[in-house]
Protein backbone atom coordinates (compact mmCIF):
# COMPACT_ATOMS: atom_id res chain seq x y z
CA UNK A 1 0.00 0.00 0.00
CA UNK A 2 0.82 3.41 -0.71
CA UNK A 3 1.61 5.17 2.78
CA UNK A 4 -0.30 8.80 3.31
CA UNK A 5 1.37 11.58 4.15
CA UNK A 6 0.46 12.44 7.82
CA UNK A 7 0.64 16.14 8.42
CA UNK A 8 -0.27 15.75 11.84
CA UNK A 9 -0.61 18.90 14.50
CA UNK A 10 -0.82 18.37 18.35
CA UNK A 11 -1.63 20.16 21.30
CA UNK A 12 0.89 20.25 23.32
CA UNK A 13 0.11 17.44 26.15
CA UNK A 14 3.16 17.67 28.74
CA UNK A 15 2.83 21.51 30.05
CA UNK A 16 6.17 22.56 31.19
CA UNK A 17 4.49 20.08 33.18
CA UNK A 18 5.10 38.81 41.64
CA UNK A 19 1.01 39.23 41.01
CA UNK A 20 -2.01 39.24 43.11
CA UNK A 21 -3.40 36.26 44.19
CA UNK A 22 -6.65 34.74 44.23
CA UNK A 23 -7.60 32.91 47.15
CA UNK A 24 -9.48 29.52 46.60
CA UNK A 25 -10.83 26.71 49.05
CA UNK A 26 -10.53 23.19 48.56
CA UNK A 27 -9.79 21.20 45.46
CA UNK A 28 -9.98 17.38 44.98
CA UNK A 29 -8.88 15.14 42.34
CA UNK A 30 -11.81 13.39 40.12
CA UNK A 31 -12.45 9.89 41.17
CA UNK A 32 -12.05 6.67 38.87
CA UNK A 33 -12.68 6.11 36.78
CA UNK A 34 -11.75 9.80 34.96
CA UNK A 35 -8.43 10.00 36.44
CA UNK A 36 -5.85 6.76 36.59
CA UNK A 37 -2.86 6.21 38.54
CA UNK A 38 -1.21 5.10 35.28
CA UNK A 39 -2.39 7.59 32.35
CA UNK A 40 -2.96 11.04 31.66
CA UNK A 41 -5.58 13.12 32.18
CA UNK A 42 -5.75 16.09 30.70
CA UNK A 43 -8.04 18.59 29.17
CA UNK A 44 -11.10 18.98 30.94
CA UNK A 45 -14.36 20.69 29.18
CA UNK A 46 -17.87 20.74 30.14
CA UNK A 47 -20.75 20.32 27.95
CA UNK A 48 -22.76 23.73 27.43
CA UNK A 49 -25.63 22.81 30.21
CA UNK A 50 -22.35 20.97 32.25
CA UNK A 51 -24.32 17.51 32.50
CA UNK A 52 -21.12 16.03 30.41
CA UNK A 53 -17.33 16.24 31.24
CA UNK A 54 -14.90 15.63 28.68
CA UNK A 55 -11.17 15.06 29.06
CA UNK A 56 -8.52 13.50 26.75
CA UNK A 57 -6.35 10.25 28.27
CA UNK A 58 -3.04 9.83 27.20
CA UNK A 59 -0.92 6.63 26.47
CA UNK A 60 -3.34 4.26 27.08
CA UNK A 61 -3.98 0.53 25.52
CA UNK A 62 -7.84 0.73 25.44
CA UNK A 63 -7.47 3.63 22.40
CA UNK A 64 -9.92 3.64 19.07
CA UNK A 65 -7.97 1.40 16.54
CA UNK A 66 -9.48 3.19 13.26
CA UNK A 67 -6.72 4.47 10.78
CA UNK A 68 -8.17 5.20 7.74
CA UNK A 69 -6.65 4.88 4.37
CA UNK A 70 -8.39 5.24 0.98
CA UNK A 71 -11.94 4.83 3.18
CA UNK A 72 -11.06 1.95 4.46
CA UNK A 73 -10.20 1.10 8.32
CA UNK A 74 -7.22 -0.61 8.47
CA UNK A 75 -7.84 -2.54 11.98
CA UNK A 76 -10.25 -3.66 10.12
CA UNK A 77 -9.04 -4.99 6.71
CA UNK A 78 -5.50 -5.68 7.61
CA UNK A 79 -4.07 -8.73 9.15
CA UNK A 80 -3.18 -7.55 12.90
CA UNK A 81 0.63 -7.62 12.58
CA UNK A 82 0.68 -5.66 9.13
CA UNK A 83 -1.94 -2.99 11.11
CA UNK A 84 0.60 -2.60 14.02
CA UNK A 85 3.51 -2.11 11.47
CA UNK A 86 1.25 0.38 10.17
CA UNK A 87 0.66 2.33 13.10
CA UNK A 88 3.73 2.42 14.28
CA UNK A 89 5.31 3.79 10.55
CA UNK A 90 2.61 6.39 11.23
CA UNK A 91 3.85 7.13 14.63
CA UNK A 92 7.52 7.38 13.40
CA UNK A 93 6.73 10.52 11.38
CA UNK A 94 4.33 12.13 14.12
CA UNK A 95 7.71 11.90 16.99
CA UNK A 96 10.12 11.71 14.62
CA UNK A 97 11.63 8.72 16.28
CA UNK A 98 12.41 5.19 15.13
CA UNK A 99 12.06 3.44 18.15
CA UNK A 100 8.09 4.44 19.60
CA UNK A 101 5.85 2.30 20.80
CA UNK A 102 2.12 3.61 19.56
CA UNK A 103 0.60 2.90 22.76
CA UNK A 104 3.26 4.23 25.52
CA UNK A 105 3.38 7.49 22.98
CA UNK A 106 1.87 10.97 24.37
CA UNK A 107 0.53 11.09 20.73
CA UNK A 108 -1.73 7.90 21.86
CA UNK A 109 -4.92 10.75 22.99
CA UNK A 110 -8.07 10.13 23.24
CA UNK A 111 -11.34 11.88 23.93
CA UNK A 112 -13.38 10.35 26.87
CA UNK A 113 -16.93 11.42 28.88
CA UNK A 114 -18.63 11.01 31.88
CA UNK A 115 -21.81 12.45 33.26
CA UNK A 116 -21.27 15.47 35.69
CA UNK A 117 -23.00 17.05 37.94
CA UNK A 118 -21.53 19.15 41.11
CA UNK A 119 -18.22 17.52 41.19
CA UNK A 120 -19.31 14.06 40.55
CA UNK A 121 -19.36 12.05 38.42
CA UNK A 122 -21.93 8.93 36.72
CA UNK A 123 -20.81 6.63 34.16
CA UNK A 124 -17.77 6.32 31.83
CA UNK A 125 -17.95 6.69 27.59
CA UNK A 126 -15.05 6.18 25.11
CA UNK A 127 -16.77 7.10 21.82
CA UNK A 128 -15.48 4.90 19.06
CA UNK A 129 -14.73 6.72 15.11
CA UNK A 130 -15.13 9.45 13.42
CA UNK A 131 -14.74 11.40 17.21
CA UNK A 132 -11.42 9.50 18.02
CA UNK A 133 -8.45 6.93 15.51
CA UNK A 134 -5.49 5.68 16.47
CA UNK A 135 -4.21 9.16 16.00
CA UNK A 136 -3.94 12.34 18.24
CA UNK A 137 -7.42 13.69 19.37
CA UNK A 138 -8.90 16.06 22.00
CA UNK A 139 -11.59 18.48 22.33
CA UNK A 140 -9.96 21.80 23.16
CA UNK A 141 -13.32 23.81 23.43
CA UNK A 142 -17.28 24.32 22.73
CA UNK A 143 -18.67 25.46 19.65
CA UNK A 144 -21.72 27.16 20.41
CA UNK A 145 -24.60 26.53 22.48
CA UNK A 146 -26.09 23.13 20.60
CA UNK A 147 -23.17 20.61 21.59
CA UNK A 148 -20.42 21.12 19.00
CA UNK A 149 -17.38 20.81 20.58
CA UNK A 150 -13.42 22.29 18.92
CA UNK A 151 -10.79 19.25 18.71
CA UNK A 152 -7.85 19.11 17.73
CA UNK A 153 -6.55 18.17 13.57
CA UNK A 154 -8.56 18.32 10.00
CA UNK A 155 -9.43 14.77 9.29
CA UNK A 156 -10.50 13.72 5.59
CA UNK A 157 -13.06 11.21 5.21
CA UNK A 158 -11.12 9.11 3.33
CA UNK A 159 -8.09 9.17 5.28
CA UNK A 160 -5.34 11.37 6.39
CA UNK A 161 -5.03 14.27 8.97
CA UNK A 162 -3.41 17.46 8.71
CA UNK A 163 -2.98 20.61 11.05
CA UNK A 164 -5.83 22.80 12.58
CA UNK A 165 -9.29 22.17 14.54
CA UNK A 166 -12.67 20.98 13.31
CA UNK A 167 -15.91 20.98 14.61
CA UNK A 168 -17.98 18.36 15.77
CA UNK A 169 -21.77 17.91 16.96
CA UNK A 170 -23.01 15.00 19.49
CA UNK A 171 -26.63 14.28 18.49
CA UNK A 172 -28.01 12.01 21.49
CA UNK A 173 -24.76 9.60 22.03
CA UNK A 174 -23.64 9.79 18.09
CA UNK A 175 -20.86 12.09 16.81
CA UNK A 176 -21.13 13.65 13.24
CA UNK A 177 -17.39 13.47 10.95
CA UNK A 178 -15.39 16.56 11.72
CA UNK A 179 -15.45 19.65 9.71
CA UNK A 180 -12.50 22.07 9.31
CA UNK A 181 -12.31 25.24 10.82
CA UNK A 182 -10.53 28.17 8.48
CA UNK A 183 -7.95 30.34 10.38
CA UNK A 184 -6.34 32.45 7.55
CA UNK A 185 -2.70 32.13 7.62
CA UNK A 186 -2.79 29.53 9.89
CA UNK A 187 0.08 27.34 8.10
CA UNK A 188 2.61 30.17 9.53
CA UNK A 189 1.82 28.74 12.97
CA UNK A 190 3.72 25.98 14.60
CA UNK A 191 2.61 22.72 15.81
CA UNK A 192 2.58 23.62 19.73
CA UNK A 193 -1.16 25.51 19.84
CA UNK A 194 -4.18 25.62 22.12
CA UNK A 195 -7.53 27.32 21.24
CA UNK A 196 -10.52 28.52 23.19
CA UNK A 197 -13.66 29.83 21.31
CA UNK A 198 -16.14 32.32 22.80
CA UNK A 199 -19.52 30.59 23.41
CA UNK A 200 -21.17 33.06 20.51
CA UNK A 201 -18.27 31.10 18.18
CA UNK A 202 -17.22 34.93 17.21
CA UNK A 203 -13.94 35.25 19.16
CA UNK A 204 -11.18 32.73 19.20
CA UNK A 205 -8.12 32.86 21.58
CA UNK A 206 -4.89 31.40 20.43
CA UNK A 207 -1.75 30.88 22.48
CA UNK A 208 0.62 29.87 19.56
CA UNK A 209 4.76 29.88 19.01
CA UNK A 210 5.76 31.70 15.90
CA UNK A 211 8.61 34.34 15.19
CA UNK A 212 6.03 37.58 16.08
CA UNK A 213 6.11 35.86 20.39
CA UNK A 214 7.49 37.84 22.55
CA UNK A 215 8.18 34.97 24.46
CA UNK A 216 8.38 31.24 23.98
CA UNK A 217 4.26 30.71 23.17
CA UNK A 218 2.00 33.89 23.51
CA UNK A 219 -1.68 34.59 22.76
CA UNK A 220 -3.29 35.39 20.06
CA UNK A 221 -6.52 36.76 18.68
CA UNK A 222 -9.11 35.46 15.62
CA UNK A 223 -12.28 37.00 14.98
CA UNK A 224 -14.69 35.09 13.00
CA UNK A 225 -15.38 37.12 9.66
CA UNK A 226 -17.20 36.19 6.13
CA UNK A 227 -18.20 33.01 6.10
CA UNK A 228 -17.14 31.85 8.75
CA UNK A 229 -13.10 32.26 8.21
CA UNK A 230 -11.12 33.27 11.11
CA UNK A 231 -9.11 36.34 11.12
CA UNK A 232 -5.12 35.67 10.89
CA UNK A 233 -4.62 35.83 14.66
CA UNK A 234 -3.25 38.97 16.30
CA UNK A 235 -0.48 39.40 19.17
CA UNK A 236 -2.30 40.34 22.21
CA UNK A 237 0.66 42.75 23.55
CA UNK A 238 3.03 42.43 26.57
CA UNK A 239 0.28 42.89 29.39
CA UNK A 240 -1.19 39.62 28.73
CA UNK A 241 2.55 38.39 27.45
CA UNK A 242 5.16 37.46 28.91
CA UNK A 243 8.63 36.28 27.90
CA UNK A 244 8.21 33.25 29.49
CA UNK A 245 5.01 31.03 28.05
CA UNK A 246 1.45 31.13 28.22
CA UNK A 247 -0.76 28.46 27.12
CA UNK A 248 -4.06 26.70 27.80
CA UNK A 249 -6.12 29.47 27.64
CA UNK A 250 -10.09 29.44 28.59
CA UNK A 251 -12.56 32.23 27.78
CA UNK A 252 -15.76 32.58 30.41
CA UNK A 253 -19.12 31.82 29.03
CA UNK A 254 -19.58 35.68 29.89
CA UNK A 255 -16.67 36.61 27.73
CA UNK A 256 -15.25 39.11 30.12
CA UNK A 257 -12.23 36.99 31.89
CA UNK A 258 -9.59 34.85 30.26
CA UNK A 259 -8.26 32.34 32.13
CA UNK A 260 -4.65 30.67 30.99
CA UNK A 261 -1.79 28.67 32.15
CA UNK A 262 2.08 30.23 32.95
CA UNK A 263 5.93 29.63 33.62
CA UNK A 264 5.91 33.26 34.18
CA UNK A 265 8.18 34.45 37.54
CA UNK A 266 6.28 35.29 40.89
CA UNK A 267 4.17 32.09 40.47
CA UNK A 268 4.38 28.75 42.79
CA UNK A 269 6.49 26.42 40.40
CA UNK A 270 5.68 25.17 37.31
CA UNK A 271 2.76 26.24 35.04
CA UNK A 272 0.66 28.17 36.76
CA UNK A 273 -3.01 29.54 36.54
CA UNK A 274 -3.80 33.09 36.05
CA UNK A 275 -6.85 35.53 34.90
CA UNK A 276 -7.23 38.34 33.46
CA UNK A 277 -10.71 40.89 32.99
CA UNK A 278 -11.30 42.14 29.39
CA UNK A 279 -11.36 46.21 29.39
CA UNK A 280 -12.94 47.44 26.21
CA UNK A 281 -15.45 46.30 23.00
CA UNK A 282 -12.28 45.36 21.19
CA UNK A 283 -11.46 42.51 23.22
CA UNK A 284 -7.49 43.15 22.67
CA UNK A 285 -7.37 44.94 25.51
CA UNK A 286 -6.68 43.07 28.89
CA UNK A 287 -6.07 43.52 32.58
CA UNK A 288 -2.54 42.97 34.28
CA UNK A 289 -2.94 38.49 35.19
CA UNK A 290 -3.55 38.04 38.42
CA UNK A 291 -1.99 34.65 40.10
CA UNK A 292 -5.05 32.57 41.40
CA UNK A 293 -3.57 31.49 44.72
CA UNK A 294 -3.39 27.78 46.77
CA UNK A 295 -4.76 25.11 46.06
CA UNK A 296 -5.36 25.80 42.75
CA UNK A 297 -2.00 26.55 41.77
CA UNK A 298 1.21 24.05 43.06
CA UNK A 299 4.36 23.75 42.69
CA UNK A 300 4.13 21.30 40.01
CA UNK A 301 2.49 22.04 36.60
CA UNK A 302 -1.37 23.31 36.58
CA UNK A 303 -2.79 23.98 33.30
CA UNK A 304 -6.20 23.50 30.84
CA UNK A 305 -8.59 25.85 33.47
CA UNK A 306 -12.18 25.69 32.69
CA UNK A 307 -14.70 27.43 34.75
CA UNK A 308 -18.25 26.92 35.13
CA UNK A 309 -20.71 29.45 34.44
CA UNK A 310 -21.23 30.08 37.94
CA UNK A 311 -17.55 31.97 37.34
CA UNK A 312 -16.57 29.95 40.99
CA UNK A 313 -16.46 26.32 40.05
CA UNK A 314 -13.03 25.39 38.48
CA UNK A 315 -11.51 22.04 36.45
CA UNK A 316 -7.99 22.00 35.63
CA UNK A 317 -5.16 19.75 34.63
CA UNK A 318 -2.19 19.09 37.48
CA UNK A 319 0.40 16.61 38.08
CA UNK A 320 0.95 17.09 41.96
CA UNK A 321 0.43 13.90 42.52
CA UNK A 322 2.42 12.10 39.36
CA UNK A 323 0.72 11.64 36.80
CA UNK A 324 -1.35 14.36 35.20
CA UNK A 325 -4.85 14.67 36.18
CA UNK A 326 -7.81 16.43 36.69
CA UNK A 327 -8.91 18.65 39.46
CA UNK A 328 -12.39 20.08 40.51
CA UNK A 329 -12.24 23.40 42.90
CA UNK A 330 -14.07 26.49 43.80
CA UNK A 331 -12.37 30.12 43.18
CA UNK A 332 -14.31 32.39 45.81
CA UNK A 333 -14.95 31.85 49.03
CA UNK A 334 -16.84 33.92 51.92
CA UNK A 335 -14.78 36.21 53.84
CA UNK A 336 -16.36 35.23 57.16
CA UNK A 337 -17.58 32.37 59.02
CA UNK A 338 -21.42 32.90 59.79
CA UNK A 339 -20.60 30.92 63.17
CA UNK A 340 -17.91 28.94 64.62
CA UNK A 341 -17.45 25.41 64.00
CA UNK A 342 -15.91 22.60 65.96
CA UNK A 343 -13.46 20.28 65.52
CA UNK A 344 -13.44 17.02 67.94
CA UNK A 345 -9.83 15.15 67.22
CA UNK A 346 -9.36 11.90 68.52
CA UNK A 347 -5.69 10.75 68.19
CA UNK A 348 -5.92 6.49 68.13
CA UNK A 349 -3.64 3.98 68.01
CA UNK A 350 -3.49 2.09 64.26
CA UNK A 351 -3.43 -1.40 65.82
CA UNK A 352 -6.43 -1.71 68.39
CA UNK A 353 -8.03 1.98 67.88
CA UNK A 354 -7.52 2.84 71.21
CA UNK A 355 -6.94 6.68 72.48
CA UNK A 356 -3.14 7.49 72.52
CA UNK A 357 -1.00 9.80 74.07
CA UNK A 358 0.36 12.04 71.47
CA UNK A 359 1.31 15.90 70.09
CA UNK A 360 -1.73 17.22 68.05
CA UNK A 361 -0.52 20.34 65.19
CA UNK A 362 -2.39 22.34 63.33
CA UNK A 363 -1.61 25.33 60.79
CA UNK A 364 -3.25 27.07 57.58
CA UNK A 365 -3.87 24.14 54.87
CA UNK A 366 -0.81 24.10 52.63
CA UNK A 367 1.52 25.73 54.60
CA UNK A 368 4.82 23.71 55.71
CA UNK A 369 4.85 25.89 58.96
CA UNK A 370 2.57 24.80 61.69
CA UNK A 371 0.80 27.41 63.56
CA UNK A 372 0.42 25.79 67.21
CA UNK A 373 0.63 22.55 68.98
CA UNK A 374 -1.49 20.48 71.74
CA UNK A 375 0.08 17.31 73.83
CA UNK A 376 -3.28 15.30 74.10
CA UNK A 377 -2.50 13.07 76.89
CA UNK A 378 -5.89 11.35 76.37
CA UNK A 379 -5.74 11.96 73.01
CA UNK A 380 -8.46 14.20 72.48
CA UNK A 381 -8.45 17.66 71.72
CA UNK A 382 -11.23 20.08 70.18
CA UNK A 383 -10.00 23.01 67.73
CA UNK A 384 -12.42 26.05 66.89
CA UNK A 385 -12.53 27.04 63.36
CA UNK A 386 -13.08 31.14 64.11
CA UNK A 387 -12.12 32.22 60.77
CA UNK A 388 -12.78 30.91 57.38
CA UNK A 389 -9.49 29.53 56.79
CA UNK A 390 -8.52 25.75 55.37
CA UNK A 391 -6.45 24.16 58.17
CA UNK A 392 -4.21 21.11 58.24
CA UNK A 393 -3.84 18.61 61.16
CA UNK A 394 -1.50 15.87 62.35
CA UNK A 395 -0.68 13.97 65.67
CA UNK A 396 2.73 12.61 66.12
CA UNK A 397 4.29 10.50 69.15
CA UNK A 398 7.64 8.83 68.96
CA UNK A 399 8.25 7.36 65.66
CA UNK A 400 4.38 7.23 64.87
CA UNK A 401 2.68 9.78 62.75
CA UNK A 402 -0.70 9.99 61.17
CA UNK A 403 -2.08 10.92 58.10
CA UNK A 404 -2.07 14.98 57.20
CA UNK A 405 -5.84 16.01 56.71
CA UNK A 406 -6.97 19.13 55.30
CA UNK A 407 -10.27 20.56 56.23
CA UNK A 408 -11.82 23.52 54.72
CA UNK A 409 -14.43 25.65 56.78
CA UNK A 410 -16.17 27.07 54.15
CA UNK A 411 -17.42 23.38 52.98
CA UNK A 412 -18.39 22.86 56.31
CA UNK A 413 -20.45 25.83 56.82
CA UNK A 414 -21.95 25.03 53.36
CA UNK A 415 -22.84 21.58 54.69
CA UNK A 416 -24.70 23.37 57.73
CA UNK A 417 -21.85 21.57 59.50
CA UNK A 418 -21.24 22.96 63.17
CA UNK A 419 -19.48 20.18 65.11
CA UNK A 420 -17.54 17.63 63.28
CA UNK A 421 -15.79 14.72 64.81
CA UNK A 422 -12.07 14.14 63.19
CA UNK A 423 -9.86 10.54 64.13
CA UNK A 424 -6.41 10.85 63.74
CA UNK A 425 -4.60 7.33 63.59
CA UNK A 426 -1.62 7.00 64.30
CA UNK A 427 0.91 4.85 62.30
CA UNK A 428 4.85 3.53 62.58
CA UNK A 429 6.78 5.76 59.64
CA UNK A 430 8.25 9.01 59.29
CA UNK A 431 5.49 10.64 56.26
CA UNK A 432 1.66 9.76 55.54
CA UNK A 433 -0.43 10.72 53.34
CA UNK A 434 -1.86 14.28 52.76
CA UNK A 435 -5.59 13.98 52.70
CA UNK A 436 -8.18 16.45 52.00
CA UNK A 437 -11.62 15.39 54.21
CA UNK A 438 -14.17 16.23 51.99
CA UNK A 439 -17.91 15.42 52.90
CA UNK A 440 -20.23 14.33 50.60
CA UNK A 441 -24.13 15.71 51.58
CA UNK A 442 -27.65 14.27 50.38
CA UNK A 443 -30.98 15.45 51.71
CA UNK A 444 -31.03 13.44 54.53
CA UNK A 445 -28.06 12.38 56.58
CA UNK A 446 -24.14 13.42 56.01
CA UNK A 447 -22.15 10.66 54.34
CA UNK A 448 -18.04 10.86 54.27
CA UNK A 449 -16.73 9.99 50.91
CA UNK A 450 -14.59 6.63 51.12
CA UNK A 451 -12.96 4.90 47.72
CA UNK A 452 -13.46 1.22 48.01
CA UNK A 453 -10.68 -0.69 50.12
CA UNK A 454 -7.95 -2.03 47.45
CA UNK A 455 -8.65 -5.99 48.70
CA UNK A 456 -12.34 -5.74 48.07
CA UNK A 457 -11.63 -4.69 44.45
CA UNK A 458 -9.16 -7.41 43.90
CA UNK A 459 -11.43 -10.35 45.24
CA UNK A 460 -14.00 -9.33 42.45
CA UNK A 461 -12.41 -11.08 39.87
CA UNK A 462 -11.20 -14.05 41.83
CA UNK A 463 -14.42 -14.48 43.93
CA UNK A 464 -16.35 -14.74 40.65
CA UNK A 465 -13.94 -17.16 39.50
CA UNK A 466 -14.66 -19.77 42.15
CA UNK A 467 -18.29 -19.07 42.01
CA UNK A 468 -19.75 -22.34 40.81
CA UNK A 469 -22.60 -22.23 38.26
CA UNK A 470 -26.64 -20.90 40.19
CA UNK A 471 -24.47 -19.66 43.48
CA UNK A 472 -24.31 -16.05 44.17
CA UNK A 473 -22.02 -13.27 46.15
CA UNK A 474 -23.25 -10.34 46.94
CA UNK A 475 -20.49 -7.26 45.31
CA UNK A 476 -19.21 -5.06 47.92
CA UNK A 477 -19.02 -1.11 47.40
CA UNK A 478 -21.80 -0.73 45.09
CA UNK A 479 -23.65 2.38 46.27
CA UNK A 480 -26.22 4.17 44.23
CA UNK A 481 -28.10 8.01 44.80
CA UNK A 482 -31.10 7.68 47.29
CA UNK A 483 -34.12 6.97 45.97
CA UNK A 484 -32.53 6.36 42.16
CA UNK A 485 -30.88 3.72 39.77
CA UNK A 486 -27.84 6.27 39.83
CA UNK A 487 -24.69 4.56 39.97
CA UNK A 488 -22.02 6.18 42.05
CA UNK A 489 -18.50 6.70 41.46
CA UNK A 490 -17.51 5.05 44.67
CA UNK A 491 -18.76 1.97 43.06
CA UNK A 492 -16.82 2.25 39.95
CA UNK A 493 -14.02 0.26 40.79
CA UNK A 494 -15.52 -2.86 41.43
CA UNK A 495 -17.74 -2.34 38.66
CA UNK A 496 -14.59 -1.90 35.79
CA UNK A 497 -13.11 -5.02 37.56
CA UNK A 498 -15.92 -7.32 36.94
CA UNK A 499 -16.24 -6.00 33.46
CA UNK A 500 -12.81 -6.73 32.27
CA UNK A 501 -13.47 -10.30 33.84
CA UNK A 502 -16.57 -10.64 31.70
CA UNK A 503 -14.05 -9.51 28.96
CA UNK A 504 -11.59 -11.83 29.00
CA UNK A 505 -14.25 -14.77 29.79
CA UNK A 506 -16.66 -14.91 27.22
CA UNK A 507 -18.01 -17.79 28.52
CA UNK A 508 -19.31 -16.50 31.61
CA UNK A 509 -23.11 -15.35 31.84
CA UNK A 510 -23.82 -13.73 35.09
CA UNK A 511 -27.50 -12.54 36.32
CA UNK A 512 -27.23 -8.91 37.99
CA UNK A 513 -29.47 -9.40 40.95
CA UNK A 514 -30.88 -6.14 43.05
CA UNK A 515 -32.52 -6.25 46.83
CA UNK A 516 -34.12 -2.87 48.39
CA UNK A 517 -34.97 -2.40 52.16
CA UNK A 518 -38.76 -2.30 53.32
CA UNK A 519 -38.80 1.20 53.53
CA UNK A 520 -41.68 1.74 50.31
CA UNK A 521 -44.38 0.53 48.82
CA UNK A 522 -43.90 -3.15 46.88
CA UNK A 523 -44.20 -2.22 43.70
CA UNK A 524 -42.06 1.13 44.09
CA UNK A 525 -39.16 -1.50 45.78
CA UNK A 526 -39.56 -4.04 43.24
CA UNK A 527 -39.17 -1.10 40.24
CA UNK A 528 -36.18 0.05 41.99
CA UNK A 529 -33.90 -3.38 42.65
CA UNK A 530 -34.67 -3.74 38.41
CA UNK A 531 -33.44 -0.48 37.67
CA UNK A 532 -30.54 -0.50 39.93
CA UNK A 533 -29.42 -3.77 37.66
CA UNK A 534 -29.86 -2.61 34.59
CA UNK A 535 -28.03 -0.06 35.45
CA UNK A 536 -25.17 -2.09 36.25
CA UNK A 537 -25.58 -3.48 33.50
CA UNK A 538 -25.64 -0.85 31.19
CA UNK A 539 -21.98 -0.09 32.71
CA UNK A 540 -21.17 -3.36 32.60
CA UNK A 541 -21.61 -3.32 28.92
CA UNK A 542 -19.83 -0.08 28.59
CA UNK A 543 -16.72 -1.92 29.86
CA UNK A 544 -15.89 -5.08 28.37
CA UNK A 545 -19.03 -7.92 28.74
CA UNK A 546 -20.98 -7.77 25.99
CA UNK A 547 -25.01 -8.37 26.50
CA UNK A 548 -25.66 -12.00 26.05
CA UNK A 549 -23.30 -12.57 29.19
CA UNK A 550 -25.23 -10.33 31.40
CA UNK A 551 -29.00 -10.72 32.64
CA UNK A 552 -30.85 -8.31 35.10
CA UNK A 553 -33.55 -9.36 37.67
CA UNK A 554 -35.25 -7.48 40.88
CA UNK A 555 -36.41 -8.78 44.02
CA UNK A 556 -37.44 -5.58 45.77
CA UNK A 557 -37.87 -6.48 49.47
CA UNK A 558 -38.90 -9.97 49.12
CA UNK A 559 -35.33 -11.69 50.14
CA UNK A 560 -33.85 -10.00 53.19
CA UNK A 561 -30.81 -10.99 54.93
CA UNK A 562 -31.82 -9.58 57.75
CA UNK A 563 -34.86 -8.47 59.55
CA UNK A 564 -35.08 -4.63 58.73
CA UNK A 565 -35.37 -4.22 62.53
CA UNK A 566 -32.53 -1.07 62.40
CA UNK A 567 -30.51 1.05 59.89
CA UNK A 568 -27.68 -1.29 59.83
CA UNK A 569 -30.06 -4.50 59.11
CA UNK A 570 -31.42 -2.56 55.97
CA UNK A 571 -28.53 -1.69 54.89
CA UNK A 572 -27.11 -5.21 55.10
CA UNK A 573 -30.20 -5.87 52.56
CA UNK A 574 -29.62 -3.05 50.32
CA UNK A 575 -27.30 -4.81 48.18
CA UNK A 576 -26.35 -6.15 44.69
CA UNK A 577 -25.84 -9.99 44.18
CA UNK A 578 -24.01 -11.90 40.93
CA UNK A 579 -25.28 -15.45 40.68
CA UNK A 580 -23.08 -17.50 38.11
CA UNK A 581 -25.75 -18.80 35.16
CA UNK A 582 -23.17 -20.37 32.98
CA UNK A 583 -19.59 -20.90 32.88
CA UNK A 584 -17.10 -23.30 30.43
CA UNK A 585 -19.02 -24.14 27.80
Amino acid sequence: MILMKYSVFFIFLFVFIANISIAQYSVFKMPYPVNTDVYDEICPILSFDEDELYFTRVGSPDFDKTIMEHGENLYETEPYGKYLSKLQEIYRMLTKQYDVDPVTSSFNQDVWYSHFHEGEIYNLFHPPHPLNNALPNSICSHYGKNGSYVVINQFGEEGGVSAGFSVINKTDNEFSFPEPIIIQDFNKIGSDVNLSMSIDKEYMILAIKNSNNRGDKDLYLSIKGYKGVYSTPVHLGNVLNSEYREATPFFSQKKKKLYFASDRPGGYGGMDIYVSDRLDYSFKKWSKPKLLGRPINSEFNDSHPYVQVDENSILFTSNREGTSDIFYGKLNRDENLLHSISINVFIVKGEDRKRANAQLYWGEAYSDEWEDFFRARDGKYTYTFEKNISMQFKAKNRGYISDLVMLDPQELQEAGIRELDLELVLKKGKNREVIFKRLVYNEDSKIEKVEPAKEDISRVADDLMHLEAKSTMVLKNILFEMGKPDVLPVSFSSLLKLGETLARRPDLVIQVEGHTDNNGDSKSLLDLSLDRASSIRDFLLLNGAESKQVKTKGFGATRPITKNRNEEERSENRRVEIRVLRQGE
